[in-house]
């Protein structure tokens, strides 16, 4: 056994031993901090062996320097080492670069995040979860304040960063707009069936190119898409509401003021803008949600894996490769997302319907905008990606309130794909995952 060289502390009360490495600090700060801790003190250790320290049992307990020892099970001493440092160093967060790589967040935050959901120490956790949730949205108000997938190929998502400590509850409101993601969850055996319709066009060549999406009813329940849970329909998860009041110091008025003091202006709010996520770095982040219960993290980084171009990426095998079960799930969610963009997103380029406020109804309805822009956008080779705001209005050939009534139809179809998202992964619905991450 060997003493860590920053937390063996000579005022220390209590020794923490930790994978044969010794911390020695306060065991009033951390049963403070953890009832978990508090409970663990009060119980008798076993004796172990001898090593690089002199050890003495007294009363059948071991002590070092006058220190009880206490031994850790299952914990790493890397990760000790993280939590006592957040613990004990305020400015601990500030170490972390505003707009470093999702590996280096990660390889911040994962001993930290694994030991305060282990031993129950909230603030930490939120502290951690906060910083994760920056770069992988968890409502659909994140997701759009982050520039929704508008940011993508321009450097990944945005976020507003604001003051206080970074990843404190002032720190930044949460966005995010990435570049890749993947799945979770058990397969549905009884996987959805999509029929075909063909649309025929004529090109400028005088060949016919060819569309063929699934058949559609006006909703996507006509496509074996998962249906929209009581709990989502609702919407997200509850977002936290601030009550602001105000004092009464501030809201009296003084007779003796002849004017009013003016606020300065707050500067504006410093934009952050993060690297699009490696899928291994997509693929860390999955595993390190699953084994600390966040799954609010989990549909949106699904959703980056599972749209890729090339499937290969998550399905290869690797030492931080995912289980089988959940690329299957991946598989199958990549399905319902390409359903999704046929049926939801999407679904003005393939239907289009002049509102009754277009004053030239034949003449749109005869545009062939809208079907050789999915005619192009199936061409594209990409993957399917419902959520990606479409910005080629001006290639649909129709009257402004046509054009103004698709956005409207493409805005309320990505929300509900945003809505629908867990189930395409076999969660449940953003409700319900947010209940069992604070459960």
């Amino acid at each position: 056994m060997s003493r860590h060289p920053d937390f063996w502390l000579h005022d220390g009360s209590i020794v923490l031993s930790v994978e044969g490495t010794l911390f020695r600090v306060h065991q009033t700060i951390l049963t403070h901090h953890s009832q978990i801790f508090a409970d663990l003190f009060s119980l008798p250790q076993a004796p172990h062996a001898e090593g690089q320290v002199q050890v003495v049992v007294d009363g059948g307990d071991e002590t070092i320097e006058g220190c009880r020892v206490v031994e850790l099970h299952d914990d790493s001493a890397a990760d000790f080492e993280d939590l006592l440092g957040a613990i004990y160093h305020p400015s601990h967060f500030d170490a972390l670069p505003p707009a470093c790589e999702l590996d280096v967040l990660i390889a911040f935050v994962a001993g930290i995040l694994r030991l305060s959901t282990k031993y129950l120490i909230p603030a930490l956790r939120k502290r951690c979860i906060t910083l994760l949730s920056e770069r992988i949205p968890t409502t659909w108000s994140e997701f759009v304040a982050a520039g929704g997938e508008a940011n993508e190929g321009k450097g990944g998502m945005k976020v507003k960063a604001k003051g206080g400590p970074r990843g404190g509850p002032g720190d930044a409101s949460m966005s995010a707009s990435a570049s890749s993601g993947a799945g979770n969850a058990q397969v549905d055996t009884d996987a959805p069936t999509y029929g075909t319709v063909t649309f025929s066009m004529a090109t400028g060549s005088g060949a016919a190119s060819t569309v063929t999406p699934p058949t559609s009813a006006a909703s996507g329940s006509g496509l074996g898409l998962p249906p929209l849970s009581a709990d989502a329909s609702s919407g997200s998860h509850p977002p936290v509401s601030a009550h602001p009041h105000r004092s009464r110091r501030h809201s009296t008025s003084h007779h003796h003021s002849s004017h009013r003091e003016k606020k300065p202006k707050a500067p504006p709010p410093r934009v952050v803008e993060f690297p699009p996520p490696k899928h291994s770095s997509l693929m860390r982040l999955v595993s390190l949600a699953q084994s600390t219960n966040v799954p609010l993290l989990l549909p949106y980084a699904y959703y980056l894996l599972a749209r890729t171009s090339a499937p290969r990426r998550f399905l290869v095998s690797s030492p931080s490769s995912l289980p089988w079960d959940l690329k299957t799930t991946l598989l199958v969610g990549r399905t319902h997302l390409h359903a999704a963009q046929l049926s939801l997103s999407h679904a003005f380029l393939l239907a289009p319907a002049p509102p009754s406020s277009c004053r030239t109804p034949e003449q749109c309805a005869r545009s062939r905008g809208p079907l050789v822009e999915w005619a192009m956008l199936s061409a594209s080779g990409k993957g399917p990606e419902p959520l990606r705001a479409w910005d080629r209005w001006e290639k649909l050939g129709v009257c402004q309130a046509c054009e103004k009534h698709a956005r409207g139809r493409h805005e309320r179809g990505r929300e509900e794909v945003w809505e629908r998202l867990p189930g395409f992964f076999e969660m449940g619905s953003w409700r319900s995952l947010g209940r069992a991450q604070d459960a």
